[in-house]
C-alpha cells in the first residue's frame, strides 16, 4: 500500500519512512504541504500528516481533500495534543489523530485500523478478468482459486487493478513498490520494477489467469483482460 507522510523533522520522517517499508507500506515523505499537493496528484492509500509544517496547517490540506471529494484515509500528527484540537481535526475532515511524541508502533497499529475501516466503507475487492483481489487482506483469487502472490506482486497488481484498462507510468509503480528507495539505490533499482513485473506475469500465466499485463514502452504497464479467440 502507498502511504504519503507530511513531516518536516526529518529524523522523524526518516524514522517513519523505514517503519512503514519495514510493515510492507510503501512510503513517499514530503516536507511540506506545496509538495504533498504536487504528490497528491496520483493516488494513495492513506495519508499521515503533521499539523505544523513551514508553509501552513496540515488542516487546511485536508479540508482542501475533503471539499475536492478526496475521502482518502488521513491520520494527523500534532504537537497540539488538547481535546479541543482533536475536535477541530476531526471535524475538518481527518480520520485519527495521533499526539507528539508517539511510538512507531502505535502509528503503525492507527494505520492499520484505519485502512481496515475504510476498506469495509470502499468495498474489498478489484477485480478484472477471472483474478479478484481482497483489498483488505491482501489475497488473491484467479478462477475461483487461491493463488499465493508475495507482497511486492500484491501491491503491483493492486495499482494496475484500480486502473484496469489504462495505463500506469513506472514512476507511480516504482513509488508504490519501494517508495523513495529506489531513487536512491542507483543503478542496481533501475531494472527492479521490470523484474516484478516479470515476476508478477510469471504468477498470472501459471495461475491460468484472464488478465495480462501490457508493456506500453517508454510510458509504463497496462492491466487488460484477455480476450478470447475468436
Amino acid at each position: 500500500m502507498r502511504i504519503l507522510v507530511i513531516e518536516d523533522e526529518k529524523s522523524l520522517a526518516g524514522l517513519m519512512d523505514q517503519t512503514l517499508r519495514q510493515h510492507g507500506y510503501a512510503a513517499h515523505v514530503v516536507h511540506n504541504l506545496a509538495d504533498a499537493r504536487s504528490a497528491l496528484a496520483q493516488p494513495f492509500d492513506a495519508v499521515i500528516s503533521d499539523r505544523r509544517l513551514p508553509d501552513g496547517d496540515g488542516l487546511d490540506l485536508v479540508k482542501e481533500l475533503r471539499a475536492a471529494g478526496n475521502g482518502v484515509p488521513i491520520l494527523m500528527l500534532t504537537a497540539l495534543g488538547l481535546p479541543k484540537d482533536r475536535v477541530t481535526g476531526l471535524e475538518a475532515g481527518a480520520d485519527d489523530y495521533l499526539g507528539k511524541p508517539f511510538s512507531l508502533f502505535e502509528l503503525i497499529a492507527r494505520l492499520k485500523a484505519l485502512l481496515r475501516r475504510t476498506a469495509g466503507a470502499k468495498g474489498l475487492q478489484l477485480e478484472a478478468g477471472n483474478v479478484v483481489l481482497d483489498t483488505l487482506h491482501d489475497t488473491v483469487k484467479i478462477g475461483g482459486k487461491a493463488a499465493l502472490f508475495g507482497k511486492r506482486e500484491v501491491v503491483l497488481l493492486r495499482h494496475l487493478l484500480q486502473r484496469a484498462g489504462e495505463v500506469v507510468g513506472k514512476d507511480v509503480l516504482e513509488q508504490a513498490l519501494y517508495g523513495n528507495s529506489h531513487k536512491e539505490e542507483g543503478a542496481d533499482s533501475r531494472n527492479a520494477l521490470e523484474v516484478a513485473v516479470h515476476r508478477l506475469r510469471k504468477l498470472l500465466e501459471g495461475s491460468g489467469a484472464t488478465l495480462e499485463i501490457v508493456t506500453v514502452r517508454g510510458v509504463g504497464y497496462m492491466a487488460d483482460e484477455i480476450k478470447p479467440a475468436k
